[in-house]
């Protein structure tokens, strides 16, 4: 068969093992984070945050139009990911042969073992990078960084392309003159800006294939054989100079200095058409004046321009008022502001004020130091920076060491769990004592989360990387810096704080794509290897027996393994968690309602529902990070969205503009209460018997803390006060709109309105009923059938996984269930609490999603209000082992208190239930632990905590002092008062960090 067959056949077949591996793992709809947001976005080509990403959204918006089905939109979104991920891997593929055959023979002239050589290496290589963690998370879901990988493959591609046609044009041309930039060839060059120039529409990490290109387009046509190796580095060193450059040109040059361009003229249309003029009688001009190399710049600079061109999407769509409008871009100054992602704050990054040792915090207005890697005026941060001790530690344990290294050998050595912190593990004992292995769950899905590899993808890409620098070291170096700018370059760029609200490991995948080619090389350099011992001894098809044996044992031992360990973990295809719980969310408000949501995860997929599938339009959902900022408080008051009315805000635009968070001291608030005009209307939640304490208060009066703001101090942001304007606002207009609080929603974003809670699901009203209840007051058939009505499909499927996330979301429905099922026991409604407590655990089993000790605590006590002693037995028999696990893991006196804590809870629970033959095992079981703790625990903390049989009712006394501090945590059932955490990011004051 002819080779160049052997070649299509072989890519071919590698990008369908791609395909068929994400297809077979993609979500079928929604997840959490970005995706809900992109698909909303892309489906009615709306405003997504910022910078943005226009070319993706007009793909999603080809793509979306292909679903038979609104409820199949998701899908078909999804689907660019998948596509665009098999093409990536299929030209990893591609470029790795062409790495490979750089210092072979032409194609026709090599032997056949030396083809078989290139075309293994190609094929382990790229598989690698399929089966790779990172990767590979983002290969089936609707995000950008598949399709920005895609670009990045395509564009290496390209230029070693071109590099070979260059040459060998080079060679025909030999002798007559200079053709430095005067090629045919070159049209590989203009493709290649025309690809960045669409890139920037999708994500900015594309660009930085740039060094890639400039590095090859250096070595081929300026490199000289002559050159000494001074003279060599010195001119290498210029070349990263002007390359560098030219990247800053492009940007932020051209992608945020164009729109300050039109800002300044005044008039942009004029400004457009002016551009427009220019270039194209540069072009004609170049051209007829046989200027090849002024020519090919300009035909490049209007390609990047075209491809830029996808940002007027932006622009235009946003002057439409769509009902996603991040940061309201209809105009040129808040055009710009959003493609310079104002909302977010400025990073330093090469000089700055930075974390003063002494004074514990970063000076508002101290002095600048250079490269300052401890920045942030977060007191929280400060907490972190204070264990190192400088920037430069600083940069490299944790900014280099966590948010990198960590990452890189998550991909190619190993990962422990797929928790939020987890280290790298490689399966090898004597490698992996840093694990703690005390810590690893056993669910399904936490099983699966476990990946190891032994390391070899590690030491085989290591390998490569040292054969290539030996066999080809210009191509070698230009891989490397590609390596290095999509790695360490991305941490210097971004400056990172510490307590990212997610793993970000996605962002470094051009840098694992770099690594992966070395991966393939080095399986070609083992296999080179064999073939030096054989080809004296074999030839033509002979050799490829013993070649492609070799070659099977080295695919099965790296991407084969890594793709068993990483299927289940990466297997999204029975996922429906995040609709479900943008669904659940959605059912649980009255028509016409006002939701307060906290981030990410419990706002893109509610606005999924709205914006694609047309469920509950009715309801406005806020997000309580963005509105800190006065673009979304104006969008609120001023627009309607499909059913629901501008929101009640009495706010001019003026007074919108000049908010700012504001020094509070604590202090009683009160809102108006039309007693005679409610009382019909609120029926369903007044009290059922006079002897209940509960009425309707008027005015309703409580006591507004504030948050903290370092020491004794107190403030509102701005989301609390306009929060409070909209609360009072409505109050006046009647209670005329629902208003609810998600039960994501942190303590300190309630406005500490908790005594007027009205549990309806997974979401709090707010009305002026005041009670105790912590988690809300249950309404007897209000709160149990909203909660009737919840969706958990595949939930209790064991065969499902469900990654970190996902079980600490749907871990948070146990809380909320446990405490209305308990509520409604004690209320006489024994029988609607044990039905709604039982369909949860049948629906939601401990065994597929484990629970945290808070949420077992809370389960023991409805099954103990309900009157089911073998449920209760079996929630304590879970228990046990968490908060064993706690007390064995604790990692300061903190944790080890609120351990000791839950221990007593547990205790007192088997008391309670007299189980005495699992007490004595558990007192046995806890005895041992505090003998090995790192803590002395006398008798009288051991009373304190309800963990002796001379306690009272084993219950925890009055806070004692632990040994070295630390104290008990309070009595009172370990409620939380609060909402579950719900993973949307970073700290209430500040919109949401999307990268």
């Amino acid at each position: 068969m002819n080779r160049k067959w052997i070649d299509r056949i072989t890519a071919g077949a590698v990008f369908l093992w791609a395909l068929a591996l994400y297809v077979s793992t993609m979500a079928p709809t929604v997840s959490f984070w970005d995706p809900g947001e992109r698909i909303a976005s892309a489906f009615k080509l709306q405003v997504m945050h910022p910078p943005g990403a226009p070319f993706y959204l007009l793909l999603g918006r080809l793509f979306s139009m292909l679903a038979p089905s609104e409820e199949t939109v998701a899908l078909a979104v999804n689907t660019i990911s998948v596509l665009a991920s098999a093409g990536a891997v299929m030209l990893t593929h591609l470029i790795i042969v062409r790495l490979v055959r750089r210092w072979q023979d032409d194609r026709d002239e090599v032997t056949t073992g030396q083809y078989v050589i290139a075309l293994v290496s190609g094929v382990v290589g790229a598989l690698t990078y399929a089966a790779s963690d990172s990767f590979w998370f983002n290969a089936g879901i609707a995000e950008v960084y598949a399709l920005s990988t895609f670009f990045t493959a395509l564009v290496v591609w390209l230029v070693l392309r071109w590099s070979e046609a260059a040459r060998r044009e080079e060679a025909l041309l030999k002798g007559t003159g200079s053709h430095l930039f005067r090629l045919d060839a070159n049209r590989y060059l203009v493709l290649i800006a025309a690809l960045f120039g669409m890139a920037i529409g999708v994500h900015l990490l594309s660009l930085l294939a740039f060094f890639f290109v400039a590095l090859i387009v250096f070595f081929v046509e300026f490199d000289r054989e002559e050159w000494t190796t001074q003279q060599r580095w010195g001119r290498l060193v210029l070349a990263g100079a002007i390359s560098s450059a030219l990247f800053l040109a492009i940007y932020p040059g051209i992608v945020k200095g164009l729109p300050k361009v039109f800002d300044a003229t005044g008039a942009p249309f004029i400004a457009v058409l002016g551009i427009v003029g220019l270039l194209a009688y540069g072009i004609y001009t170049t051209h007829r004046r046989r200027m090849p190399r002024a020519n090919l710049a300009v035909l490049c600079l209007t390609v990047i321009l075209i491809g830029y061109g996808s940002y007027a999407l932006v622009f235009v769509r946003s002057t439409t008022e769509p009902s996603i409008d991040m940061n309201d871009p209809d105009n040129i100054e808040r055009f710009i502001d959003y493609l310079e992602r104002e909302q977010y704050g400025n990073t330093p990054l090469l000089s700055g004020v930075s974390y003063n040792d002494q004074s514990g915090r970063v000076p508002r207005d101290g002095t600048e130091s250079l490269f300052p890697r401890r920045h942030s005026p977060n007191a929280q941060h400060w907490q972190v920076y204070d264990r190192y001790n400088s920037d430069l530690s600083f940069f490299l344990d944790y900014q280099i060491g966590y948010m990198y290294m960590r990452y890189f050998l998550w991909n190619f050595a190993g990962r422990a769990s797929d928790k939020q912190g987890a280290t790298w593990m490689t399966g090898i004992p004597l490698l992996d004592q840093h694990v703690n292995s005390e810590s690893l769950r056993e669910t399904p899905s936490e099983k699966e989360a476990r990946n190891m590899y032994f390391a070899l993808p590690l030491l085989l890409g290591l390998f490569g990387a040292f054969y290539h620098f030996n066999r080809d070291w210009r191509r070698a170096f230009s891989v490397f810096v590609l390596f290095f700018v999509t790695g360490i370059g991305i941490i210097i760029y971004l400056n990172q704080t510490p307590m990212q609200p997610r793993e970000r490991d996605y962002s470094y995948v051009g840098s694992f794509l770099a690594f992966s080619l070395w991966v393939g090389i080095g399986a070609g350099g083992l296999l080179q290897m064999v073939y030096e011992s054989i080809k004296d001894t074999m030839s033509g098809w002979s050799q490829t027996l013993p070649l492609l044996a070799t070659g099977l044992l080295v695919f099965l031992a790296v991407p084969g393994w890594m793709t068993v360990e990483n299927y289940g973990d990466h297997d999204r295809s029975e996922n429906y968690v995040a609709r479900d719980y943008a669904h659940n969310m959605l059912s649980s408000v009255d028509e016409n309602a006002i939701i307060f949501t906290n981030g990410d995860n419990d706002t893109y997929p509610l606005w999924y529902l709205q914006e694609v599938e047309g469920m509950r339009t009715d309801v406005r959902v806020v997000n309580l990070s963005l509105l800190n900022t006065s673009w979304y408080i104006r969008q609120l008051k001023d627009h309607a969205t499909y059913e629901s009315e501008p929101l009640p805000i009495s706010m001019s635009n003026d007074e919108i503009q000049k908010m700012r968070p504001r020094r509070w001291k604590p202090r009683q608030v009160k809102l108006p209460v039309q007693t005679a005009a409610l009382k019909s209307r609120l029926q369903p939640y007044l009290p059922e018997t006079s002897a209940d304490s509960s009425a309707l208060e008027s005015p309703m009066t409580w006591q507004l803390e504030g948050r903290s703001y370092g020491q004794d101090q107190q403030i509102l942001q701005v989301a609390d006060l306009a929060v409070y304007n909209m609360l009072r606002t409505n109050a006046e207009n009647g209670w005329e709109r629902p208003i609810y609080f998600a039960v994501t929603v942190a303590r300190s974003g309630q406005l500490n309105l908790q005594n007027y809670f009205q549990l309806e699901g997974q979401a709090y009203r707010v009305l002026p009923i005041k009670h105790n209840q912590p988690l809300g007051r249950v309404i007897p058939g209000l709160t149990d059938q909203r909660m009737s009505e919840f969706r958990f499909t595949n939930l209790a499927d064991s065969s499902a996984y469900y990654n970190e996330n996902a079980r600490r979301m749907v871990d948070g429905y146990r809380l909320h269930f446990s405490h209305a099922a308990e509520r409604l026991a004690r209320t006489g409604h024994t029988e609607r609490g044990r039905t709604l407590i039982n369909e949860l655990t049948t629906n939601v089993p401990f065994s597929t999603i484990p629970g945290d000790i808070q949420t077992l605590m809370f389960t023991a006590r409805a099954y103990r209000a309900i009157g089911a002693p073998e449920r209760l037995a079996s929630v304590l028999e879970e228990a046990q082992p968490v908060v064993f696990n706690e007390l064995q893991t604790a990692s300061g006196q903190r944790q080890f208190s609120r351990a000791l804590f839950y221990a007593g809870r547990v205790r007192s629970a088997f008391q309670k239930a007299e189980q005495t033959d699992a007490l004595d095992a558990f007192d046995q079981r806890l005895d041992q632990l505090l003998a090995q703790a790192p803590y002395s625990v006398p008798p009288r903390i051991r009373r304190a905590y309800g963990l002796t049989s001379d306690s009272a009712a084993g219950q925890p006394g009055a806070p004692t002092q632990l040994p070295g501090g630390a104290r008990p945590a309070p009595s009172g059932g370990g409620s939380p008062s609060g909402g579950v955490p719900s993973g949307g990011g970073g700290s209430p004051s500040s919109p949401p960090s999307n990268e």
